[in-house]
């Protein structure tokens, strides 16, 4: 080998290592990142912040892939209710194409700080047909907020002044950050499920991270 080949061969394997080197640092920071994002305590979560086990969803109430998914998640929560070592967490990420997401997200909001954020919520998900492509949606939504007894007039006020708007803000801007760009997504433990087709399926994934 020539003097100028040792010179160029040994320059490539510098380079080499310096690119490895660089790919391990945007993966540590992509780690850290998506870890500093999910670790963050959501506003509507079931368990702890410390949990082994966190399961998270980005979600959007207009898409008919998350009501869809829903009565699987409900699932998994009821069955991991008494385990101190899981938490699910739900970040909104209404989509801008579905028109009245927003303002249910605000209803859902509006209903969470009367105590009653997971029944308003399964509302929108199993009523969804109804008020999706609704002009007046937010009579829908008062109906079923008198449904649940909250103080209505409370609920219309906090609803059309989007007063939760920053909240919903703050879980879009996490799902960008992470590269969401569609509904449901979910992550366990940091990582993104890429398939749920069942209850059985997310239930295996629980319980394997349970039992790591």
């Amino acid at each position: 080998m020539t003097k100028e080949a040792k010179i160029m061969f040994g320059i490539g394997g510098i380079c080499f290592v310096a690119i490895v080197i660089m790919a391990i640092g945007v993966k540590s920071n992509r780690e850290t990142l998506v870890g500093d994002i999910l670790k963050k305590p959501s506003v509507h979560m079931t368990g702890s912040i410390s949990a082994r086990v966190t399961l998270v969803e980005f979600g959007d109430y207009q898409c008919p892939a998350c009501a869809s998914a829903d009565p699987i998640v409900k699932q998994i929560i009821d069955a991991q209710k008494s385990n101190p070592d899981f938490n699910f967490m739900f970040k909104h990420f209404p989509l801008s194409q579905h028109k009245n997401a927003e303002i249910a997200a605000e209803a859902a909001e509006a209903s969470g700080a009367q105590g009653k954020y997971w029944e308003m919520s399964s509302l929108l998900y199993e009523k969804q047909s109804e008020w999706a492509e609704s002009s007046n949606s937010i009579d829908l939504f008062m109906a079923y907020a008198q449904s649940l007894g909250l103080d209505t007039g409370r609920f219309k006020d906090e609803v059309e002044s989007s007063k939760y708007s920053d909240i919903i803000r703050s879980d879009l801007s996490d799902g960008l950050s992470l590269g969401v760009n569609s509904t449901p997504t979910f992550y366990l433990n940091g990582n993104q499920v890429t398939s749920l087709s069942s209850f059985e399926d997310l239930k295996s994934k629980v319980d394997s991270a349970l039992a790591n």
